[in-house]
């Protein structure tokens, strides 16, 4: 993830077809409140509650049903899309919510996911607590998915119950990776290819290494360079700053989930230089290439939070 570039990143996204999206048909989520508010009501019977869980069902199923792509060369057998997994997960956390408000009684609450929370996984007492949260969390979600497989084994058409957990699992993964350094990180499928993140680590392998990077133990793997830690400015993880220069999703995709244009891609990047210019003494980093991510060292926590809003 470090040695890739920012005009390595830029290639793979002009590969991309020009309606790319990395949106999923949320018309379920966006209807959750009415349909909390009807299934609250108490008024709905159980073939009516099957058929409120139809829409998001097909959803995750079509999605699961995907054939991989066979036109890359990188596996004869055809490989999934970081995208495709980014895209199967959220069309999973849109069942999972709509499954919860129609069967409540059928589901247990699953605890935060690995890297999400806000701690200190160096210190004694998140090293004790770890194992017997991640022990909980993988039984309340066996559970939940011992629920949900009645309902989408019969729709998987193009593949079987393992594999489907496995690309969950994937996906997972890759969400998690994308909120903490950016969507950046799904155009990398050659590098960091979703059976690499399955088959590199166990789950409580990746809870430790997602942890670990959200909370700066693995900044001490590293041998920054002088000025380095400086110029990341303080922040609780080095490793993570310095990916979120490349890798943030605002670099790459609208929150629609459409793309971000080359053109707009460059003229954020030339507006945190001029920035960087007129705000930081080391005139050094402006000689660098334009799309050298160190040039956005300076003012990256101003523009991590910028929305674009030129016309798409």
């Amino acid at each position: 993830m470090r040695s890739i570039t920012m005009a390595d990143l830029e290639q793979k996204a002009q590969r991309l077809p020009n309606q790319f999206t990395l949106a999923i048909d949320e018309s379920v989520t966006l209807a959750e409140n009415n349909l909390s508010a009807t299934v609250a009501s108490g008024s709905l019977s159980q073939e009516q509650l099957v058929e409120l869980l139809e829409p998001a069902l097909r959803i995750l199923t079509n999605h699961s049903n995907m054939k991989p792509h066979l036109d890359n060369g990188m596996n004869q057998n055809g490989i999934y899309y970081n995208s495709d997994y980014f895209r199967l997960y959220l069309a999973f956390e849109q069942f999972q919510r709509t499954f919860a408000i129609l069967f409540p009684n059928e589901v247990m609450k699953v605890p935060e996911t690995a890297g999400s929370a806000d701690n200190d996984a160096g210190s004694a007492t998140t090293a004790a607590a770890t194992p017997a949260a991640e022990r909980d969390k993988d039984r309340e979600r066996n559970a939940n998915m011992k629920a949900y497989r009645v309902w989408i084994e019969p729709l998987l058409t193009e593949t079987n119950w393992a594999a489907f957990r496995r690309n969950i699992v994937v996906g997972e993964r890759m969400m998690q990776l994308t909120k903490l350094v950016g969507q950046g990180v799904l155009l990398m499928t050659k590098e960091l290819s979703g059976s690499k993140l399955h088959l590199t680590f166990t789950n409580s392998e990746w809870d430790e290494f997602i942890n670990g990077l959200q909370s700066g133990r693995w900044d001490q793997t590293i041998e920054w360079e002088n000025g380095q830690k400086k110029q990341l400015g303080d922040t609780k993880s080095l490793l993570v700053s310095e990916l979120q220069l490349k890798f943030a999703t605002h670099y790459w995709f609208y929150p629609d989930g459409s793309m971000v244009s080359s053109k707009e891609r460059r003229l954020v990047i030339h507006a945190s230089t001029v920035t960087n210019n007129s705000s930081s003494s080391n005139n050094m980093l402006l000689h660098r290439n334009s799309m050298d991510p160190s040039n956005l060292i300076h003012n990256h926590h101003q523009q991590q939070h910028q929305r674009l809003h030129t016309p798409h």
